[in-house]
């Protein structure tokens, strides 16, 4: 059974619409799909029809998606509300909009969709992943936006007085729950993670993004290496790690990012490597000399 499985990566989100168009040109199909934050966003689109004409209609959606700011930037006074009391920088009604109209007639179910799709979001409190899709009866984009719901930024969800956010903060590349939902062939489409040697920082909120993005990353990697040790199961990992300091709301590199994402599917294809996981890691050798004397420690 093969499985799409669609990481988060906000805005570098059109690197992994261009990688889906060139899997349905191919005609790489999935039995069902399970993503994370804009991994859910593709998830939701493409389960509604799981075919190159829907996966090319992305690219469209993705070119308004800029023009109509959905991601904006907050103004100074929702920050200095949300550093006073306020649980979100960004209101996410102009994204719960679109994403109503760009979801074709009818669907606003699970059990719309063609294929089977499960988004993941995280019980704020304990970091709990939690999987939705289970339950065909319920609302598809308010499962799809709260997996989106990037913690600090968009407001959380709240159910009898617990808060979900955004699934990422626990599994940015969901592959366990491929694996527990009976998938043998996964396509990881993985907005990664890189390590910059010339990593520009522009303030205080870069230093606490690469900070907090760094361990999350190791995770995927954990998840990634457990699943290719499962017998008859095979992992394809596109990692697709371009414009890693993007940010949220900037749209100007879309175009650029579509095409890119579109190479290195293509490449990936001309030369596929079945179960061997990229790697963007810092060799020891590679490491800067530390201050004070201090030396790199390995494990």
């Amino acid at each position: 059974m093969r499985a799409f499985v669609l990481s988060g990566g906000g805005n570098r989100g059109a690197l992994q619409a261009g990688a889906l168009k060139v899997l349905l040109q191919r005609g790489v199909v999935p039995d069902f799909i399970v993503g994370s934050s804009i991994g859910a966003l593709h998830g939701a689109f493409l389960a509604a029809a799981p075919t190159l004409a829907q996966a090319e209609r992305l690219f469209a959606l993705w070119r308004e998606a800029g023009r109509r700011r959905l991601f904006g930037t907050a103004s100074p006074w929702r920050v200095l509300r949300a550093l006073f009391g306020s649980d979100h920088l960004a209101d996410n009604q102009r994204l719960r909009d679109y994403i109503a109209q760009a979801l074709p007639s009818g669907v606003r179910t699970f059990g719309d969709l063609r294929i089977p799709l499960y988004v993941t979001i995280c019980h704020l409190a304990t970091h709990t992943l939690y999987v939705c899709g289970h339950d065909h009866r319920q609302p598809l984009i308010d499962a799809v936006l709260t997996s989106a719901a990037v913690p600090g930024f968009f407001r959380p969800t709240y159910h009898q007085g617990q808060a979900f956010v955004d699934g990422g903060v626990v599994s940015n590349l969901p592959v366990q729950v491929a694996l527990a939902l009976g998938a043998t062939e996964i396509w990881a489409l993985d907005l990664a993670f890189s390590y910059q040697d010339d990593l520009e920082l522009r303030g205080a909120l870069d230093i606490a993004g690469y900070a907090i993005r760094r361990p999350l990353y190791d995770l995927t990697l954990h998840e990634l290496e457990r699943a290719v040790c499962v017998p008859g199961v095979t992992v394809h990992h596109i990692a697709l790690p371009s414009y890693p300091n993007l940010p949220l709301g900037d749209f100007s590199k879309t175009e650029a990012m579509l095409a890119e994402g579109e190479q290195i599917a293509q490449a990936y294809l001309a030369c596929p490597q079945p179960n061997v996981i990229q790697h963007p890691r810092c060799a020891e050798g590679d490491l800067p000399p530390g201050p004070f004397g201090a030396r790199p420690f390995s494990r």
